[in-house]
Order: structure tokens, then sequence, then C-alpha cells
């Protein structure tokens, strides 16, 4: 199977353009034009890279590499007009293995390209792209949810939905920022799909852990795990 690059990138001629090398060295490509549809496809379609623009609309690029880096140590390379010096710094930072500018040249692009996923294929075996809450266990990679020890049929918007809680848990999440982050911008005010999706979560889960809360409803507010969360086996 070919390695899938995620582009993050809300210049379309521009996005088409590095779609387009990608594709001539031999990946599967994928485009996402906000920073919200990037956090949904990198949940999804599980990519092997990222290429990452910092000015998007809504979650920046700056929002998205924290997320990402939060359990994932996926290649990251950050293609930006932004030049400065400390914009530079802060991508490094934040966990970015390359910092490119534009304008820029594609033949180095795909070069940079294929030295990252090199260096990621010969580094150790990544062990941070499972979440755990108490007895519940998101696999990022296998695309598993797991309640005590038995597998769990999600759908992939209930999966997302699972993976954001579990994400922040204990903290109390939004409607808003629970629509944005899942389903992306044009349904932050659509609370109703959201309970809708937060039940049939629950029923799911009670059909394994009759019984035991997870999903806390903070009334008018939004939502938060309840309980201590603590890393997957085999974690630090």
């Amino acid at each position: 199977m070919p390695e899938t690059i995620l582009i993050v990138e809300d210049e379309p001629e521009f996005a088409a353009l590095v779609e387009l090398w990608m594709g001539r060295a031999g990946y599967r490509t994928t485009v996402a034009p906000t920073g919200t549809d990037a956090l949904r496809r990198f949940y999804d379609e599980h990519p092997d890279l990222v290429i990452l623009d910092v000015s998007l609309p809504g979650l920046d690029g700056w929002r998205i590499i924290e997320r990402i880096r939060e359990f994932s140590r996926i290649p990251i390379l950050m293609v930006t007009a932004r030049s400065s010096e400390v914009d530079k710094i802060r991508g490094l930072k934040l966990g970015a293995d390359d910092y490119i500018t534009k304008p820029l040249s594609f033949p180095e692009l795909t070069a940079r390209v294929e030295a990252a996923l090199r260096r990621a294929a010969t580094a150790s075996p990544e062990r941070q792209r499972r979440l755990q809450h108490r007895d519940l266990v998101v696999d990022l990679d296998d695309h598993r949810v797991r309640l005590m020890g038995q597998d769990i049929r999600l759908t992939p918007t209930e999966f997302r939905l699972l993976a954001y809680l579990v994400e922040h848990a204990g903290q109390l999440v939004t409607h808003r920022q629970v629509l944005g982050a899942v389903w992306g911008a044009g349904y932050d005010v659509d609370v109703h799909l959201l309970r809708m999706t937060i039940r049939n979560l629950r029923l799911k889960l009670d059909a394994v852990a009759p019984g035991q809360s997870y999903i806390a409803t903070e009334y008018g507010l939004g939502y938060r795990l309840t309980g201590p969360s603590k890393p997957a086996a085999g974690e630090g």
C-alpha cells in the first residue's frame, strides 16, 4: 500500500500542485482545507505524514500540530508563507519535523517528504496512538474501541466523538467545541445532532458496562468524561 500524505492547505491551487507532485512520487493523498477537517481526516485515514500550513480557517496550524503531538509522532512538515525566524522556531519547538517556506521547489518538497518518511521508518515503533480513560481504550491506529476488554463497534462519527472526549478526559467541552472538532464548520449550532450521537454512544457503552457512567452532561454547557483517566497499558 502506498503511504498516505495528508495535505492541510486552504489555497486550492497550491493544494492541487502539492497533490500532483505527491501523486507523481507514488504517494496516496488526501486534502483538508481547514484545521477542523484536518483533525477529522487524521482520525479517519491514519496518514503516514502531514504537510501542514499555518494560516487556516478555524483551527490554525499551531493548534493542529499541538493536537497531533498529544498522541502521535507522525512526521509533520510545515509548509507556509510565514518565513520569520520566530515562526520557524515555534514550529520546530511544537514538534514539526521540518519547516519550509513558500514559494518553494516542489522537487525539494518531495525529497524532504521522502527523507522524513525514511527517518520515521527507522525510528522506534510508535506507542502513543492509544488513549485510555478508566477501562475504555481508543486505538487510533486500528480505529478500534475496547471497553473492559470487549470491542465496541462505532460509526466513524461516534469514533471521532469518543476520541475527542477521551483526549479531553476530565475537562468540560462545550457543545460548540465538540461540534466544531467532530463535525466541522457549519455544524456549531446543531446541538440536536450532537445529543443524538451522544445518546447512541452511551447506549453502546452501557450495553457492555451497564450502570457505569462514562459521559456526564453539563446541562446547557456540554459534556465531560467522568472519573480519572490513565495511560494505556504499555505507555508512559
